[in-house]
């Protein structure tokens, strides 16, 4: 196929040209629409009166809406923002660690003219290797000395949330919970212990003891080690820290919150296990009986729980918006063979077993052959990638019609880490490279990595203890 005849984007396509929507049940799903919308109206747009338009609505909307496509893009990029920042170089002292400081983390990534950047990062979280049941995908460093960093503790992900402009044009203030997926092999499913576990057993609020999800799940959220000051708190105290402290000061500025959770595989995973979380903790509720509204942006995700789990996130009102390519493998783990697909009786069953387990919410399911751009055969990891999945909602529109991208999202990102795009687009494949593997001259000429800068101000232990003790979990 010659370039000219592939779909190529136009460069005058932008974000408020979106075509077209896609074919989910929209009644079920909590978007921050308003984000985008801002884009296209600036003006205030009222999250209370988009959720119940959402809730009250009953029909499909097909084509795409706009506001949608672009909350999805963000928040992907959100995610796809977690491998851009982690340092994954075995050579690196601070392997494990984020490579960027919060104060310019998007604009040291590239990203200051994305849609994230209206946010900021307000907090970095960690996560510890302390159980066996933890999957095999922390990344350690050659160097074993006693250094600033433990290769027990990895970087999992932030907090952000949007800066005055766009709360302005949000009408609300919207705090976003962002998790960083496995950068190793897939085979990290393999060395998750799928098993279900109670979440009382690791101390997080349950109504129900039958309440389960997947065990390594669980540990990567609630593990700590008091070895190394990065995870003296676990990522699950230091998220309720952080958003008991944002909530506070943003309710006593009187102003309108959302919180939005992405995250794409595992942290897909993380991000439906902390907003259940969340919200039985009720940090949604604010003292005027109002629910600060929660919604889940999941990208490529396994299944995390059981249907007590399902159902309780539906009780608690999490909406949850599942995003993935239908012929990539890890959406169907855990539970491959008896999962909420099967017969009423046969579910009954297997919900008494430690091995049954239920996704989450509506599903938006993209197929990758769609795309004149993409090879149509492809392995197992780069049917996994997101960066082809983001380019897949760029170009939906809907299950018949014809795929053509929306918004001009650059075409040869699908091929930054992968071999996605089909050798016509003239894209080589892996081509984001770090200059001189990141090697920099020294004052004396010496080719080293060169420090991290202010890998200490990614600390707050004081503000993290404070507020646990608020919620009585320290």
């Amino acid at each position: 196929m010659a370039v000219s005849k592939l779909n190529l984007p136009s460069p005058n396509h932008h974000h408020h040209g979106f075509l077209i929507n896609p074919k989910i049940k929209i009644n079920t799903l909590i978007t921050s629409q308003a984000v985008t919308a801002a884009a296209t109206t600036r003006r205030p747009i009222e999250h209370t009166s988009l959720r119940n338009k959402i809730q009250g609505s009953g029909t499909m909307l097909d084509p795409m809406d706009p506001i949608l496509r672009s909350d999805l893009i963000r928040y992907g990029e959100m995610a796809q923002s977690c491998y851009e920042a982690f340092d994954k170089d075995p050579y690196s002292k601070y392997c494990g660690s984020c490579k960027v400081p919060p104060q310019t983390f998007f604009q040291d990534l590239g990203m200051g003219d994305s849609c994230c950047s209206g946010y900021e990062i307000s907090s970095y979280i960690y996560s510890s290797n302390t159980s066996n049941l933890v999957p095999k995908f922390f990344t350690e460093s050659v160097y074993k000395s006693d250094g600033p960093w433990n290769s027990m503790v990895n970087w999992m992900g932030y907090v952000a949330v949007s800066n005055d402009e766009t709360t302005a044009r949000l009408g609300r203030r919207d705090i976003a919970v962002v998790w960083r997926g496995t950068v190793t092999k897939l085979e990290w499913m393999e060395d998750l212990m799928d098993f279900l576990k109670p979440v009382s057993a690791q101390n997080l609020k349950s109504k129900d003891p039958n309440i389960k999800v997947m065990a390594g799940f669980l540990h990567v959220y609630t593990d700590k080690d008091q070895r190394c000051p990065y995870s003296k708190f676990s990522a699950r105290e230091q998220l309720l820290a952080e958003l008991t402290r944002l909530t506070k000061l943003y309710k006593q500025r009187g102003e309108k919150m959302s919180i939005t959770l992405t995250g794409h595989s595992l942290g897909s995973a993380l991000a439906i296990l902390s907003a259940y979380d969340i919200a039985e903790s009720d940090l949604d509720n604010l003292d005027n009986k109002q629910k600060i509204p929660i919604s889940v942006m999941s990208f490529s995700g396994p299944r995390v729980g059981n249907i007590m789990f399902k159902k309780r996130v539906e009780e608690l009102g999490i909406k949850v918006l599942r995003v993935f390519n239908v012929h990539d493998k890890v959406p169907n783990v855990p539970g491959v063979l008896v999962n909420e697909r099967a017969p009423p009786l046969v579910r009954l069953v297997a919900d008494l077993t430690p091995f049954f387990y239920s996704h989450i919410g509506e599903e938006l399911g993209l197929d990758h052959t769609r795309s004149s751009f993409v090879k149509e055969n492809l392995d197992i990891a780069s049917l996994h990638n997101l960066e082809l999945l983001l380019h897949l909602i760029d170009g939906y529109h809907g299950k018949k019609n014809k795929f053509s991208l929306a918004s001009g999202r650059d075409v040869a990102l699908v091929n930054k880490d992968g071999d996605i795009l089909k050798h016509e687009c003239l894209i080589p494949p892996k081509w984001s490279q770090v200059e001189n593997k990141g090697l920099k001259k020294n004052q004396n000429g010496e080719w080293k990595l060169p420090e991290q800068k202010g890998i200490e101000d990614h600390l707050r232990h004081k503000d993290v203890e404070l507020h646990l003790r608020k919620l009585g979990l320290a």
